[in-house]
């Protein structure tokens, strides 16, 4: 990651360059680099440039694209840009970069007002291929029609060969949005959107509705891009160690030819509403499910410009403040008046938009309480003007963005598009790019005033929430009746664009389908896909990255020791072996993590526990994870605490953990059902948006092990027993307690633990000593009782019925380990169904959203997944024929050397400190060495055709007979496909 210096300027203020005038240049020490604000004087491009020292180098092209309409114009735009360019008329650019590039990321993301197309690399040579081609594919797209007809909707028959057959909208972007308008939380945030910016672009959808999506039209789409997609309406964002005078240099050829336009693409501020208004709105439920006490009510305010980025940090710390922890005075108000279940997702600041927003409400509750949860949170927050909060909440959540702003920390994205959602808040505005990496010094300037004035955030409170009018009462109903409500209304389109079809013109609308299926079957001539710039094997890094690791014993425990930069960051990792525990409490282990972590401790109460954490840490998470040795000889099964905590803290914050682990309360009843509430509900509200996962964890679950436990604990058993917990949790709260203090007792102790130190060698210091006393407070502790043996393992075929208008489809097949010389080859081949045939058959002729293979050599199992799919019975079709097709099609020295290469680049993404310390517990569990690491990686490099055939012939022929598979789709969708399928699929219930 990063040095930590700022790197010197190359560069001065007023200096002109390549083209190109240096409008200003500033060391921002608290980021340790060095920013260049940029204008290519012809176009009047905007450039920022960010030299620092971390190799992940990100490069970001950004226009604003506001839409007028939820036709999904910009969404579809995004798409369709992606496709292939002039100078590279592949037909699915997106799709050859990110599988045969060293990429460590490559996406595109459609905002409310913007559209970003970041890329990253850590090589150099492969980092500038990759923006060579983005520049190219925004600015100069061959935009087919083809492929907005792939990308966007069009009509097509069900049964291709049967113009008799039932005309149905199909295309990628209509299908993702479909399932997005299957989400309960996606439905909730845009009822509240649209009311609360009624008279600006954040009244429409810019992903699309999917009732509107069929009357964007090809023309539409082409106009859109030329009027917005101009360097004179583009901002580039370049993030990284390569040198500033060579981005100078590529910006140089990248915008040769282009001149200056005029582009109105302003985004205008919302004027404020004189009074309160209301918005009613709804959701699905299962045809039998019961309404009772689902809906949510939010109260949102509109809020501070982004403009104003002192405002806005003020807000965000005060929204930190109210319900940010359990110690929030609002959230409290809330949770413990009984008018609802928990916090609703929404609850918290939306950034992302020119005025920011505020939202605070209830799920789980009925819409008649909705008058009474607005009153409750009008009168809480007019009593904290009036009196204040309890100064150390305040502390705590000025901390906790303090942390947060401080933290290299990469998780989903590269901590340069981290910083990119940082700088765009006020520089797609016309604002000053570099605010957002001055943060830190804003933060530092609101705490030496609030030590001089401690109503400040009271006076935030008075202003923005309790004389602000510009306030929406929302309100979302479950329906038992929406699902079926939009199929009628795609299936009035339709009826209206059929009504009055000649013969002749459905035999045209057929003609148009086939053609499209021809262009999606045909491949790319060699002499076009020749013309992407790409890496070859030897450019290559063959050695492997590691992660220097220092074994001790402190107290008979072992200990990992990670000697690196954190910046002033300390990462403790307290790994306990939970192999031991009864199959039948597994599941509860999950249930002790939410209990370990949100409730009382030491003869505290979970409310001043919530104020220590956010004083004295950056959290405290738990999590269970498992898997296999690399020989597949036995399974892992770990309880993990994660503590983040900055140097000065770490003392304090061990201490926390210390109490937490030993001296753990479990007597607040009201408490403990509370957490299981919100547990219950965030695994609920999750199933929609990551159906995939879900179903590959439960087809998983019947094969090995260590599946089953990641089922039982993340999956479907998990939401089943919160069910049954909460249901009989009045008749049988003692026993659920001692359930969960037997675990305690069992778990949290010396003979169990592993314990994993990241930090530089003064916090190292300091968090080993403070380890040493936690491990001396902890029990020896009895080996722990459980049985050797499990249920038998039998792979099912399995439908859960979900309220959603798409379907997400399983089907996994037990693999070899890492160790066998077949896995290298194996894992090729998933990249190579991945990005070719699943991609080619489920996504880009099927209209799915994805359609993916993923093989972890530590789980010993493949998948195949589809994601917002709008087939079911197809997909487990194109998943039979996969292994023919690899058997007897796949020939492609070509597509096998960008797999070679995506594997490559999977082996080596960047890891930010606290990913190090996890990865090191994982290999260190499932025994895997440098050096095996090291085999593993040459075999990947000496993969060809024969061997990927091999294995899938040795690994999956076989295989297949013993696999599971899985669908999480609605209830009409899979009793229609159980009337083709052989054998049909066991339909149940979600929960």
């Amino acid at each position: 990651m990063q040095s930590a210096a700022c790197p010197e300027p190359v560069l001065s203020a007023g200096e002109r360059k390549f083209g190109f005038c240096i409008l200003r240049v500033e060391q921002i020490e608290e980021m340790r680099m060095t920013a260049y604000e940029i204008e290519h004087e012809v176009t009047r491009a905007k450039i920022l440039l960010l030299h620092c020292g971390d190799s992940e180098n990100v490069y970001a092209v950004g226009f604003r694209t506001p839409p007028k309409d939820s036709t999904g114009v910009a969404h579809i735009l995004e798409h369709a840009v992606l496709a292939g360019s002039e100078k590279y008329p592949v037909k699915d650019a997106f799709n050859e970069l990110a599988r045969g590039t060293l990429q460590t990321f490559i996406n595109a993301f459609t905002y409310p007002d913007k559209t970003l197309y970041p890329v990253a690399s850590r090589v150099p040579k492969d980092f500038f291929n990759l923006a060579r081609v983005y520049t190219d594919l925004v600015l100069r797209p061959k935009l087919r029609r083809e492929t907005f007809y792939q990308e966007g909707h069009h009509l097509t028959f069900r049964n291709l060969d049967d113009v008799k057959s039932p005309l149905v909208i199909s295309g990628i972007v209509f299908n993702e949005m479909k399932g997005a308008y299957s989400s309960p939380d996606s439905l909730m945030w845009k009822a509240i959107q649209e009311a609360l910016y009624p008279d600006t672009t954040y009244a429409f959808d810019s992903g699309g509705n999917p009732e509107v999506i069929p009357f964007l039209t090809y023309e539409k789409l082409l106009e859109f891009h030329r009027t917005l997609y101009s360097p004179s309406n583009a901002r580039f964002l370049i993030y990284g160690d390569i040198h500033p005078v060579d981005h100078l240099a590529f910006l140089e050829e990248m915008l040769q030819g282009f001149v200056f336009t005029s582009v109105d693409s302003h985004i205008e501020i919302q004027p404020k509403l004189e009074k309160p208004i209301r918005t009613h709105g709804f959701f699905p439920i299962g045809k039998d499910e019961s309404t009772a006490g689902r809906s949510t009510v939010n109260v949102a305010w509109m809020m501070a410009d982004q403009l104003d980025p002192e405002t806005v940090l003020k807000i965000k710390i005060t929204a930190r403040a109210l319900l940010g922890s359990a110690a929030g005075p609002l959230r409290k108000a809330l949770i413990d008046s009984g008018l609802g279940e928990d916090l609703s997702s929404a609850s918290g600041i939306e950034s992302d938009l020119r005025q920011i927003a505020f939202v605070a409400g209830l799920r789980g509750t009925d819409p008649e309480k909705a008058e009474k949860i607005e009153a409750l949170v009008l009168s809480t927050l007019e009593e904290i003007a009036e009196k204040g909060m309890v100064e150390d909440i305040i502390e705590g959540a000025m901390h906790q963005v303090e942390f947060e702003l401080r933290e290299i920390a990469r998780k989903r994205f590269p901590y340069g598009i981290t910083l990119m959602s940082r700088i765009f808040r006020t520089w797609l505005y016309e604002g000053d790019p570099m605010i957002g990496l001055r943060l830190p010094g804003i933060l530092e300037r609101i705490r030496m005033a609030w030590k001089s004035d401690r109503k400040i955030y009271q006076k935030i409170i008075k202003e923005w929430f309790v004389d602000n009018p510009h306030r929406v009462l929302s309100i979302m109903e479950p329906s038992r009746t929406f699902l079926d409500e939009r199929e009628e209304i795609f299936s009035n389109l339709i009826a209206q664009a059929e009504a009055g079809l000649s013969a002749s013109e459905r035999k045209e609308i057929h003609k148009e389908a086939l053609e499209l299926r021809k262009y999606q079957d045909e491949p790319d001539p060699p002499e076009v896909r020749s013309k992407l710039p790409v890496l070859k094997l030897d450019d290559l890094p063959r050695e492997i990255d590691k992660i220097p690791t220092e074994k001790k014993n402190l107290s008979g425990v072992a200990v990992l020791l990670q000697n690196m930069f954190t910046n002033g960051i300390a990462y403790l990792h307290l790994a306990f072996d939970v192999c031991r525990v009864p199959d039948e409490l597994q599941p509860y282990l999950s249930i002790l993590g939410k209990a370990t972590t949100g409730m009382g401790a030491a003869g505290m109460s979970y409310e001043e526990m919530a104020k220590r954490i956010d004083l004295k840490t950056g959290g405290i998470d738990c999590r269970l994870k498992s898997g296999q040795s690399i020989d597949g000889g036995t399974s892992w099964q770990r309880f993990i605490i994660t503590l983040r905590t900055l140097y000065r803290n770490i003392p304090d914050a061990v201490r926390i953990v210390e109490d937490m682990l030993c001296e753990g309360d479990l007597s607040d009843e009201t408490r403990m059902r509370d957490i299981f509430i919100e547990k219950k509900n965030s695994l609920q509200s999750s199933v929609i948006p990551s159906g995939h996962i879900f179903a590959g964890r439960t087809a998983a679950s019947g094969i090995f092990l260590h599946a089953r436990r990641e089922e039982q604990w993340h999956g479907r058993t998990q939401l089943i027993l919160l069910s049954e917990v909460l249901d009989r949790f009045n008749k049988e709260k003692q026993r659920i307690r001692e359930t969960i203090q037997h675990l305690r007792n069992n778990v949290f102790n010396r003979r169990n633990l592993t314990v994993c130190l990241t930090a530089e060698e003064t916090g190292l210091s300091i968090l080993s000593d403070c380890v040493d006393n936690l491990v001396n407070r902890l029990p020896a502790g009895p080996e722990m009782t459980g049985r050797d043996d499990v249920p038998l393992l039998k792979p099912s075929r399995t439908g859960v019925i979900i309220p959603a208008q798409v379907c997400y489809v399983a089907q996994v097949f037990p693999a070899v380990p890492h160790s066998s010389p077949h896995a290298a080859p194996l894992m090729v081949l998933s990249k190579l169904l991945s990005g070719g045939y699943l991609y080619r058959r489920i996504r880009v002729q099927g209209g799915a959203y994805g359609g993916m293979s993923i093989y972890d050599t530590l789980n010993g199992y493949l998948s195949f997944l589809s994601y917002r799919d709008p087939h079911l019975a197809e997909t487990l079709r194109i998943y039979e024929h996969a292994l023919e097709y690899v058997l007897e099609e796949f020939d492609s020295e070509d597509d096998l050397e960008k797999a070679v290469i995506g594997t490559i680049g999977s082996l080596d993404r960047p890891m930010d400190p606290e990913m190090k310390g996890s990865a090191v517990l994982t290999r260190e569990f499932a025994g895997l060495t440098d050096e095996e690491r090291m085999v593993f990686r040459e075999r990947v490099f000496k993969v060809d055709v024969q061997s990927v055939k091999e294995a899938a012939k040795a690994c999956l022929a076989e295989a297949v007979t013993r696999s599971a598979v899985c669908a999480y789709a609605s209830e009409d969708n899979l009793v229609k496909a159980n009337k083709e399928l052989e054998p049909a699929l066991l339909i149940s219930p979600l929960s």
